[in-house]
């Protein structure tokens, strides 16, 4: 999951859990009355944002370091790891309580900053946990990297569920603002929707520009809905944050569900196909919970199924066929930066082509983030040599080795 979006869960988990009493609007005659919150509200949900966000924090070693494969092998790792929570959370807590004081403000008990701060950062490792990018989570104990594959790594419809309740929450705090607030945030919340088809179409997740539209009327009966007879200014910031961390919590339980047809359908296809399968996955495609591939890991390479639930109709198959081992491609395997990428890779494809002053390429790509239509991707069921002068459509995690005429590196 990207950092904004953990940053958003987290400010949610804080205004909806520790922001403490918080008085709703109400109504006044001038019109002026404002939300009333407690002392430490602020340092609590500043506090939760910042826990949320800081495992992310493993991303600057790997520039610092001029380490090129550090997203894969030190992203996600330490700062990630349920072991290591609690001394997170202790060493946070015992940073914010100066910091706090010098700043002026009304921090709560050690212990609530202590709490805070692992809870924030249990969401951040919740959320990667159930994408399909894999998560150190046990480490230094093990190195393992378990993936629950519920939800896309870039899941804008879950950022969404936790973004607007807050939004809607500001909109209220002040009677006097609610229009002139309210219409601002609608317009750039349905900008973003339509900003989201124009970016996912580019990157070949495109999707209806239909849903848009209805995405940009779900943003606005949230927001405007409320107001009828007004009801929403009764109600406290942490009353519109508890509702969208519940609205949160189902959407994840659903992509769980949905995870788990999804899976079903992909065992039946490699049954229908008598597949000798070694390894098989459903990952979520945007958006999370309808569209989904299934990728088979066989002896002779990796098929890839494009569907949709809940009704598991087929879109597109692929079968991607391993190069035949040979002298560049075992001598590319004994490269430990070779060895680090298919430790990561999950569903890895072997290629060989020819480029130019007689060089060979070996190409290795991690088959999950292959984006569709892929140029080399053969329709099923015919097979595929997995040999190709064709160098195929630029995918996220593809390392290559080149080899000059001579045999060098």
């Amino acid at each position: 999951m990207d950092t904004i979006t953990h940053g958003i869960v987290g400010a949610l988990a804080g205004k909806a859990l520790f922001a403490g009493r918080d008085g709703p609007a109400g109504f006044a005659k001038n019109g002026e009355s404002r939300a009333l919150s407690s002392p430490t509200a602020r340092a609590a949900i500043v506090t939760c944002t910042l826990g949320a966000m800081f495992p992310d924090i493993d991303i600057f070693p790997g520039p610092l370091a001029r380490n090129p494969l550090a997203i894969m092998e030190w992203h996600r790792n330490i700062t990630h790891s349920a072991v290591m929570l609690p001394v997170w959370a202790l060493l946070l807590a015992g940073l914010s309580i100066p910091l706090a004081r010098w700043l002026k403000w009304k921090a709560p008990p050690f212990l609530t900053l202590y709490a805070i701060y692992a809870l924030g950062i249990g969401t951040h490792i919740f959320l990667d946990l159930v994408t399909n990018f894999g998560i150190m989570v046990w480490s230094p104990l093990r190195y393992s990297r378990p993936a629950w594959d519920w939800i896309f790594i870039l899941d804008l419809t879950l950022t969404a569920i936790a973004l607007v309740p807050q939004l809607a929450a500001w909109c209220y705090r002040e009677p006097g603002q609610f229009w002139r607030r309210s219409i601002c945030v609608w317009a750039a919340l349905t900008v973003g929707a339509f900003g989201t088809y124009l970016f996912a179409s580019a990157e070949g997740y495109g999707f209806p520009i239909a849903v848009a539209g209805v995405v940009s009327a779900i943003f606005a009966v949230t927001i405007f809905l409320p107001a009828a007879q007004g009801a929403g200014f009764r109600w406290t910031r942490a009353r519109w944050c508890r509702a969208g961390l519940a609205v949160l919590c189902v959407y994840i339980g659903l992509a769980a569900a949905a995870h788990h047809k999804a899976f079903a359908d992909v065992e039946r296809f490699t049954a229908a196909q008598h597949l000798q399968v070694e390894n098989l996955a459903a990952l979520p495609l945007p958006p999370t919970l309808t569209h989904w591939v299934g990728l088979v890991s066989t002896p002779e390479g990796v098929w890839r199924t494009t569907f949709h639930e809940p009704g598991g109709a087929i879109e597109s198959t692929q079968f991607y066929a391993d190069a035949q081992s040979s002298e560049f491609i075992e001598r590319a395997k004994k490269l430990r930066d070779v060895q680090v990428f298919l430790w990561f890779a999950r569903y890895p494809i072997w290629r060989v082509r020819h480029g130019e002053a007689q060089q060979t390429v070996i190409e290795i790509s991690d088959l999950r983030f292959f984006r569709e239509h892929v140029p080399d991707a053969v329709a099923a069921p015919q097979p595929s040599t997995g040999v190709s002068g064709i160098r195929p459509r630029p995918a996220g995690f593809t390392f290559e080795v080149v080899f000059d005429s001579g045999g060098r590196i």
